[in-house]
């Protein structure tokens, strides 16, 4: 009987610890994104599914930023980001939109440990994933709408990275034109 009570107290301690992890990009990429994300098949530099790379710090970055997956703005409500919707209830495919919503990872939910510490990282703002600033402190955003479900790339907008936040509209793409993201000279640039 003793050891069925032991038992269960350290079952309870178990549940009641408080995540210390750092809620950081890097810690994030490292440890949750990049060994859960980042597989050759999927998320990888090589592959690149649906635009994303979680890689490392910088890819994150960037793939945050560009394919609009979590804005400092949605701190209030982290549960609503493209980030936080595909780990838990699935987005819409930008592959296949006739599959309905994919819930990512695709073979095997992240744990709800992990996905909470996301969520706290983009409840205190996304610190180090907002900007992608050049050598002029430009950088690009993507504004994505949503129509019937299905998430739509609405415009581009060339920005400038103000306090690490994710910058102040300049210019607002003409239809046609994209925010150059790729180039690093480029970064920020209608064309």
């Amino acid at each position: 009987m003793n050891r069925l009570a032991l038992f269960a107290a350290v079952l309870a301690a178990c549940g009641s610890a408080t995540d210390d992890r750092p809620a950081t990009l890097e810690y994030i990429t490292e440890t949750i994104l990049a060994p859960t994300c980042a597989l050759a098949e999927c998320h990888s530099v090589f592959k690149q599914q649906a635009g994303d790379v979680f890689d490392t710090p910088e890819s994150v970055r960037h793939t945050i930023v560009v394919n609009g997956l979590a804005y400092p703005f949605e701190k209030d409500d982290p549960s609503q980001t493209g980030l936080i919707r595909s780990l838990t209830v699935g987005l819409t495919s930008v592959i296949d939109a006739s599959r309905g919503l994919v819930r990512m990872p695709f073979v095997q939910p992240m744990p709800d440990a992990d996905v909470q510490l996301i969520a706290r990282w983009i409840g205190d703002g996304v610190p180090g994933a907002q900007c992608l600033p050049n050598a002029q402190n430009r950088g690009c955003q993507i504004v994505t709408i949503t129509v019937g479900g299905i998430t739509m790339i609405d415009h581009y907008n060339a920005v400038e990275c103000v306090d690490g936040n994710i910058g102040a509209v300049i210019q607002a793409c003409p239809a046609g034109q994209v925010c150059d993201s790729s180039d690093p000279q480029g970064n920020g640039q209608c064309r």
